[in-house]
């Protein structure tokens, strides 16, 4: 049996219940493990750190993704399937996904405009799913969207990482979530929205704005802003008027429609933008879909 105090053993069990397999991947706060639940279903365990453990706020935040997670149950979610205890250490055991991450899809190829939307379309269902039951998920990136394979090749976008979630109502971890933690801004700089940084709060909106940058990168291949020093990044998100696509990506001129989408997301002022990310889905859904010409032969 492991303990919380060092890293678990490969072919360890947790809780009786799921066996240790192999590493999958590991990061500030945690890494995740393949594993095999007794009645053999493959999992996907996540552990935190043992220097993590004895953090309180690293603690807070692993058990609120938790939280977050088990209240959010959609296709276009990771599912959590329990939140177990190792030695008296928290561990997240979740659906295992193969395939890979949209940061790493972007890296190696720039995606035609209809998958990019199609993409688009899924993230914000899960999102929006979340949104209704009151989570904002305040970390929205390619990072954290992930590319799902299912039986017979198809891929499915699920919503990864609600580490940084905040329940907006009815939620046990109350409404006054503080957008700033031991001076810590929390988020990614390329896609966080001018209140994440200025604050004071956050609302579905926020997300929203994640939400616009990730759509500005699926049609161009890169971030609306481009800086050297996180300051500059901060700027530009609050000041900068947000690049045109056709600047970056000429095909993109007769997208007017989609344009007005992605810069409606990424207003300065979150009272332009959509209200939350199903009114955004519902706009992203009637932007017109190019028509196939049919030449006479």
């Amino acid at each position: 049996m492991s303990t919380g105090a060092s890293p678990p053993a490969i072919g360890s069990w947790i809780a009786g219940r799921y066996r240790i397999d192999a590493p999958l991947g590991s990061g500030t706060m945690g890494a995740v493990y393949r594993g095999t639940r007794a009645d053999g279903m493959p999992v996907a365990i996540k552990l935190m750190h043992p220097e993590s453990i004895e953090r309180p706020e690293s603690r807070r935040r692993f058990e609120r993704e938790a939280a977050a997670l088990a209240a959010v149950t959609h296709p276009n979610v990771i599912g959590v399937l329990e939140l177990a205890d190792l030695a008296g250490a928290p561990c997240l055991v979740m659906e295992l996904l193969e395939g890979h991450t949209l940061e790493a899809l972007l890296a190696r190829e720039r995606l035609a405009p209809e998958h990019a939307i199609a993409i688009a379309d899924q993230m914000l269902a899960g999102l929006a799913f979340a949104h209704a039951h009151g989570i904002l998920h305040r970390d929205i990136k390619p990072e954290n969207v992930f590319l799902a394979r299912q039986p017979g090749g198809a891929t499915v976008a699920k919503l990864l990482d609600f580490g940084l979630a905040k329940f907006t109502e009815g939620a046990m971890w109350g409404s006054g979530s503080v957008l700033t933690q031991h001076g810590a801004i929390l988020g990614t700089p390329a896609y966080m929205a001018p209140e994440q940084v200025f604050g004071p709060t956050v609302d579905a909106r926020t997300d929203v704005y994640g939400a616009g940058v990730v759509l500005f990168e699926l049609l161009t291949g890169s971030w609306p802003f481009v800086a050297e020093e996180i300051t500059d990044m901060f700027r530009a998100h609050a000041i900068d008027p947000v690049p045109a696509l056709r600047a970056v990506r000429p095909e993109l001129d007769a997208r007017p429609e989609l344009e007005a989408v992605v810069k409606r997301a990424m207003a300065k002022r979150r009272e332009d933008r959509f209200a939350d990310a199903r009114e955004m889905r519902v706009a992203l859904s009637r932007v017109p879909r190019p028509v196939a010409r049919i030449v006479a032969g």
